[in-house]
C-alpha cells in the first residue's frame, strides 16, 4: 500500500552525509511514484546498491525514497535522511 502523503522532505535538497557534504534532492516515497518500481528490480544497479545498504543497516525496503544526486537517480531509506521537524523552532502552530 502506497504512503498516503508526500515524504516530508519531498522537493527539498538535503545533506545526506555530513562528513562528505553529499546532498540529494528528495523526490518522494518510491511507492507513490508511478512506474518507478522498476528501480527495485534485482538486476537494476540502483536496487543492488540500495539492498546492500538495507542489509547492512537491517532496514526494510518499504522505506524507499527516490532522490536525485549529481550522478542521477538513487534510492535511500527514510532512516538515512536527516530528521525533519515540520514546525521550525520558534514557530507557534
Amino acid at each position: 500500500m502506497p504512503h498516503a502523503k508526500d515524504h516530508p522532505l519531498a522537493g527539498r535538497r538535503v545533506v545526506l552525509d555530513e562528513s562528505t557534504g553529499e546532498t540529494v534532492y528528495v523526490v518522494d516515497w518510491l511507492d507513490r511514484l508511478p512506474g518507478n518500481g522498476t528501480l527495485l528490480r534485482p538486476t537494476h544497479p540502483v536496487a543492488r546498491a540500495f539492498r546492500s545498504r538495507l542489509a547492512a543497516l537491517d532496514l526494510h525496503e518499504s522505506g524507499a525514497v527516490l532522490a536525485r544526486t549529481n550522478d542521477g537517480l538513487t534510492l535511500v531509506h527514510h532512516a538515512e535522511l536527516p530528521a525533519y521537524d515540520p514546525v521550525p523552532v520558534g514557530v507557534i502552530s
